[in-house]
């Protein structure tokens, strides 16, 4: 089965986590918001040229978010909390209800998908 790998797959994959191994045998996408995040959090915990790898590894992946998502999107995000308690950010969002559409199994280790239907969460 294709997944979609949010951000914190993409990080884990990256730094290596053997428990992502069976994911990488997959085919897998991600989103172009899903890859700003990653740069992000690997530059700022001192990781920029593993932030470089993994744009290069993941990049070619990257999909184009479809315009008829956007409502549905915000609606998610105002009507849905995590099992946090928290609001998902606009790139979980997107990348959850992207896999949702798509049939893609959405993979994470993000606490606030835990339980979520349509998911794979590995820590």
């Amino acid at each position: 089965m294709s997944v979609f790998l949010d951000s914190y797959a993409i990080i884990e994959m990256a730094r290596g986590n053997p428990r992502y191994a069976a994911v990488r045998e997959g085919e897998f996408a991600t989103s172009v918001g899903n890859l700003l995040e990653v740069y992000y959090v690997l530059l700022q915990s001192g990781e920029e040229d593993l932030a470089e790898k993994a744009l290069d590894e993941f990049g070619p992946l990257a999909v184009d978010l479809p315009r008829d998502l956007i409502s549905r999107i915000a609606r998610f995000r105002l009507e849905r909390k995590g099992t946090t308690g928290r609001r998902f950010s606009y790139v979980d969002a997107s990348g959850y209800l992207y896999a949702q559409d798509r049939g893609l199994e959405f993979v994470t280790g993000a606490l606030e998908f835990e339980g979520c239907p349509g998911m794979r969460f590995l820590r």
